[in-house]
């Protein structure tokens, strides 16, 4: 739903946390709190090593963004129904083995009415998924002038606010020196300045991941003749000699990708199609210049990657830990995080089996 008109054209109240915006605030948290000192930031500035992806509502479970496997019938659901039909598991199957990509067209009742939810955040149980979304209230105050004690010209304010006690979930990459210091109880603001962003925020629970048992996972689907990548943050490519961009990257250059983990791979990811909405990637506040990066095109999350796996090493580890973390892309004079992370589809909470 529309909400108001700005300066790039309509604004509604995002459903997600930006990682940009989530490593921002947790690295500036453990500034304040003197756990790393402004050498560090110097570092971080020039080659990122914290890293986040996007955090998505958590309800019960966690979200994911739609992708363009999952519909709802307009004719079929009443509009207050949260529910659609994930149709990933039976496409798949054709696509893997070399056959093209084909999009329901008609509900099972043989409407064409179909709505398609991609990237809205959706919990995912089955054949089925439900609509999510972090909850807003809005607000709207006037100013008073003290001498007059009426109201301000010029000083009618609208406020939106994510409702108190909503939960996120994110990957987190840190150093190993770091690691016990995210931890439940740390506390810290989302968001530009004091009064503007998500708010205050307080990690619950902390989780690490489980490498060997998504290596298992990639492993059965890289026998398959092509592989169907998933995404969960938005996609990008950065050429860093003819400043220029992509909005999804055209190949993965594995073995520059696992050099930061120690993992001896050589190999890489070719993508032969794509499939996805466009949109534009907002980079993100440079603290140290004090200056907006620029904006780059980007593919949306819950975006579909067909590709092909060539090399030899250990190829399925470096794939689950890409899953995770993404690329860190470089170009027009900054970095960007948080983007391609993508996984195959195949067994992947996403997949609908």
């Amino acid at each position: 739903m529309t909400k108001s008109l700005g300066e790039r054209g309509y604004y509604s109240p995002l459903d997600y946390i930006p990682p940009s915006t989530l490593r921002g605030a947790i690295i500036t948290s453990l500034y304040r709190r003197g756990i790393v000192d402004r050498r560090y930031l110097d570092v971080e500035a020039r080659q990122p090593i914290i890293t986040t992806s996007p955090a998505y509502p958590f309800e019960d479970a966690k979200s994911y963004p739609s992708h363009l496997f999952i519909y709802r019938c307009k004719a079929c659901s009443p509009d207050n129904q949260k529910i659609a039909y994930n149709d990933a598991i039976d496409i798949l199957r054709s696509i893997e083995e070399g056959g093209d990509v084909r999009f329901k067209q008609l509900c099972e009742k043989g409407h064409p009415a179909l709505e398609l939810l991609h990237p809205k955040p959706v919990r995912p149980l089955g054949r089925i998924v439900k609509e999510v979304g972090a909850v807003a209230h809005e607000s709207i105050c006037v100013g008073i002038s003290k001498y007059r004690a009426t109201f301000q010209k010029g000083m009618l304010y609208e406020y939106e606010a994510i409702t108190q006690g909503a939960v996120f979930w994110a990957y987190l990459k840190l150093p190993e020196n770091l690691s016990n210091e995210v931890k439940p109880g740390l506390e810290f603001s989302i968001g530009r300045g004091v009064t503007r962003g998500f708010g205050r925020t307080r990690i619950t629970k902390v989780e690490r991941i489980n490498i060997e048992r998504e290596e298992e996972r990639i492993r059965e689907c890289l026998s398959r003749r092509r592989v169907i990548f998933y995404a969960i943050s938005s996609l990008a490519s950065l050429s860093p000699l003819k400043n220029t961009s992509l909005p999804y990257p055209r190949e993965i250059d594995l073995k520059s990708f696992g050099r930061e983990f120690d993992i001896e791979v050589d190999g890489k990811v070719t993508f032969t199609e794509a499939y996805g909405k466009l949109g534009t990637l907002h980079c993100g506040w440079d603290i140290q210049s004090n200056s907006e990066r620029p904006s780059v095109k980007s593919a949306l999350p819950g975006s579909i990657l067909i590709g092909k796996v060539t090399g030899g090493g250990d190829i399925s580890r470096t794939l689950a830990i890409l899953g995770f973390v993404g690329t860190i892309e470089y170009g027009q004079g900054f970095f960007i995080t948080g983007v391609n992370i993508i996984t195959p589809l195949r067994r992947h909470p996403m997949e609908g089996g």
